[in-house]
């Protein structure tokens, strides 16, 4: 039986935290994301009614057996309205598809037999119970208060199109191919002659030869196992590229290529086939994501400065960046 009312309480306690902290997701690709996102909770509206006839005052759920203390056994029931257990509804989960109402009543109806038991047991009146509660209180009161800073912060649609014109960086994107010339794994294989390759196979991607050809070309003289992989890379946004080639990738123009990058495996060549701008429509819910998540956390890193604690070291102890190591002892020089 304990089992049955933990595992009620925890599953409508998770819908309730998912229901508080779970953000609506954009469709669009998001610029920069700035870590530390607040969550954006959902609309707390009450669920509309399963029965069209259903009143607001009628009574959809009955519960035999449950009242409070010293209630005659003949008028010992609880009864709830649709309005009430729709309120329920609101907190747990206001998205709550109405096939799923019925569970919901089930282990609600669950927690209320269990907690109506505390109550007759005096679990109430205990310090601890009461502890908890106090703070469980006090961290319902700091995911609302975090919910209504990041409202709060909000960016205009100035501000969005202020950032998207000076980060034009940010949302530009490039058609890319990559040319890879394998290192030989034969040990008798000079290293110099793999570099001479890729100086010729870059002479000719720089005259306009095809990405695809000049690769097979590549694989076939180093004797590479396998087929060559494809050289189209296909759009690619700044931060989504390889960040040790990066640099030199965005600085070039639509048709030209990098020079020959090397590492561990091979060498690199990379064409810009061309370029183009993510237009504002389409990143303008991402913009606003990322300014008001930026903004929340600026707001609430202000907050802790302002309240951080003075803690008393004779009960706290010195802070960590404070502890001294204790002094190695010297050992004395043989005489």
């Amino acid at each position: 039986m304990k089992i049955i009312f933990k595992a009620a309480a925890l599953i409508l306690v998770s819908a309730i935290a998912t229901a508080q902290t779970t953000p609506a997701k954009p469709k669009s690709t998001a610029p920069a994301k700035a870590a530390g996102a607040p969550s954006t909770p959902a609309q707390t509206t009450p669920a509309a009614a399963t029965g069209p006839n259903v009143a607001a005052t009628d009574t959809v759920i009955t519960v035999p057996g449950l009242c409070p203390p010293n209630t005659p056994p003949e008028s010992c029931s609880t009864k709830i309205s649709r309005a009430d257990f729709e309120q329920v509804i609101s907190v747990v989960n206001p998205n709550l598809p109405k096939e799923q109402r019925r569970e919901v009543a089930t282990l609600y109806v669950r927690l209320l037999s269990a907690a109506n038991e505390g109550k007759k047991l005096g679990l109430d009146k205990d310090p601890v119970f009461q502890e908890q509660r106090r703070l469980a209180e006090l961290q319902m009161l700091a995911q609302a208060g975090e919910k209504k800073m990041f409202e709060s912060n909000k960016p205009t649609q100035q501000d969005v199109e202020s950032f998207y014109t000076e980060n034009t960086d940010k949302f530009e994107e490039l058609s890319l191919r990559r040319i890879m010339i394998p290192k030989s794994s034969d040990k008798d294989a000079k290293p110099e002659q793999t570099k001479q390759l890729a100086d010729k196979i870059h002479e000719r991607a720089a005259a306009g030869e095809d990405p695809d050809k000049l690769e097979a070309d590549a694989f076939l003289a180093t004797k590479a196992p396998g087929a060559p992989p494809t050289t189209s890379l296909g759009w690619k946004r700044h931060g989504a590229m390889d960040p040790r080639h990066e640099p030199q990738i965005v600085a070039l123009k639509s048709g030209q290529v990098s020079e020959v990058l090397e590492d561990g495996q091979g060498y690199y060549i990379y064409k810009v086939d061309s370029k183009r701008m993510v237009p504002l429509t389409t990143v303008a819910k991402d913009i606003e994501n990322a300014l008001q998540t930026q903004r929340t956390k600026q707001t609430v890193m202000q907050l802790l400065d302002r309240t951080k604690p003075q803690l008393n070291d004779a009960y706290f102890g010195p802070p960590e960046t404070e502890k001294k190591e204790a002094p190695v002892a010297k050992t004395p020089a043989p005489k």
